[in-house]
């Protein structure tokens, strides 16, 4: 077993309009393969949120489209990333992964300042969640005041 694993954001594959998919991805230096870290469904796929953690997946898997180092995690401390994944609320995959970087932050398992790093490449969605079902928000260009 690695001393340490590789802590990534990745960022997917467009897929027409919709806010690009972002995973946290962990894997030891220099390996083809990593663990994937990632909330599924929500309103574009008219489904609720489901968080999703899948070992042995592709590094350069064709859905990513890019990935952007955040730092190294010593081995001992992978169960503090794990408790941080499990404990933030499912929702959609941008604000999910902000919030799981802040909980990392605060266990100083990464950098001071990497969950406003990405806070601020956050894309808007234009979709909310009402009781009964989903709501397109206002801000879409076709809105007039």
């Amino acid at each position: 077993m690695a001393d340490s694993w590789d802590v990534y954001v990745a960022f997917c594959q467009r897929r027409g309009s919709d806010p690009l998919h972002w995973m946290l991805l962990l894997a030891n230096p220099g390996s083809l393969h990593c663990t994937w870290y990632h909330v599924v469904g929500g309103p574009t796929k008219d489904r609720d949120y489901e968080r999703k953690i899948q070992a042995g997946k592709r590094m350069d898997s064709f859905g990513i489209s890019r990935k952007q180092y955040i730092g190294s995690i010593a081995a001992s401390e992978i169960n503090k990333v794990k408790s941080a994944v499990v404990a933030v609320p499912v929702q959609d995959c941008q604000r999910w992964i902000v919030e799981v970087l802040a909980v990392l932050e605060r266990k100083r398992l990464v950098p001071s300042g990497t969950s406003v790093h990405y806070y601020n490449q956050m894309e808007l969605s234009r979709l909310g969640k009402l009781e009964d079902g989903w709501v397109l928000l206002s801000g879409s260009s076709d809105d007039s005041d």
